[in-house]
């Protein structure tokens, strides 16, 4: 007898941006523009009867080289009587304001023009990518991403589209400070919960401090656009993530717990992949043997 397994992974490593001001100028801007639907593709699989037992997803990760976490212990969470207090006045923020307006963002933007200004803001952050892989000993991936913005700069039009990508082939490629401090052995510290910004950890907490410090918009002359564009960024990155947070913990019985468990599985899982680790399943084992 056989069956399938269906997983689902859900990422809520979210608002890993800065939000300094009022939501008022994103809302402005979004209501520029045009209108669009989302459509929503729906996958049915069909358990089918098959001489040997389908692989579980964990054996398909170890033969795919794919990083997954196996196993997983309950967080260490000393700050949890401070962090509690703050998750449950996001989530009030969340579900009343931010999802609000993200699923009206969805609706209002037209796809391109979003795509257009994922792809600006990329390009702002693209000297940081540089930067870190430079910290991180990674001189190619550096001169990628210097390459990345020079062609985006000017053929995509102050970064508005992609020509790195599309015409030579020049993959983004993301980091951040948080993983250069892991690179040199730092570990991730103590869960802990941001205002507004949400799940989060000491490393990832210095991430972010470096990121805003560094953020090339930060050496600009007018420091009321500067900070108008970094609230742009923050929100817009994030509105595929906000539109959905309200259905993601519709049935979850402890937010709090869910939110924290899945935030450090995914700490975990980028460990072993940072590391090359990789799970093998019992025969694989023997092969080795």
């Amino acid at each position: 007898m056989t069956s399938t397994d269906k997983t689902k992974k859900l990422n809520l490593s979210w608002f890993n941006r800065n939000l300094p001001q009022s939501v008022l100028f994103i809302f402005f801007l979004t209501m520029a523009a045009g209108c669009s639907s989302l459509n929503d593709d729906i996958v049915v699989e069909k358990a089918i009867k098959i001489e040997h037992p389908l692989k579980g997803p964990y054996e398909i990760a170890a033969e795919e080289n794919i990083p997954s976490v196996i196993s997983y212990e309950e967080p260490e969470d000393s700050l949890r009587f401070i962090n509690e207090p703050i998750f449950k006045f996001n989530d009030k923020v969340y579900r009343y304001v931010l999802s609000p307006f993200a699923i009206g963002y969805q609706k209002i933007v037209p796809q391109p023009v979003d795509q257009s200004i994922r792809n600006f803001f990329y390009n702002l952050r693209e000297p940081l990518y540089a930067l870190n892989h430079l910290f991180q000993g990674e001189l190619s991936k550096s001169g990628n991403s210097l390459a990345r913005v020079l062609v985006n700069s000017t053929m995509g039009l102050l970064g508005l589209f992609d020509p790195a990508d599309s015409m030579m082939k020049l993959v983004r490629d993301k980091t951040t400070f948080g993983e250069t401090l892991a690179s040199y052995g730092v570990g991730h510290g103590a869960y802990l919960v941001l205002p507004l910004l949400g799940p989060s950890d000491l490393r990832d907490t210095a991430s972010l401090s470096f990121n805003y410090l560094a953020h090339p918009l930060n050496f600009i002359n007018d420091k009321r656009a500067a900070q108008q564009l970094l609230l742009v960024d923050g929100i817009q990155a994030q509105t595929a993530i906000l539109a959905k947070y309200p259905l993601v913990l519709a049935d979850v019985e402890n937010p709090y717990e869910f939110t924290r468990n899945l935030y450090m599985q995914s700490i975990q899982r980028d460990g072993q992949e940072r590391r090359n680790e990789v799970f093998k399943t019992e025969k694989q084992k023997q092969k080795q043997k």
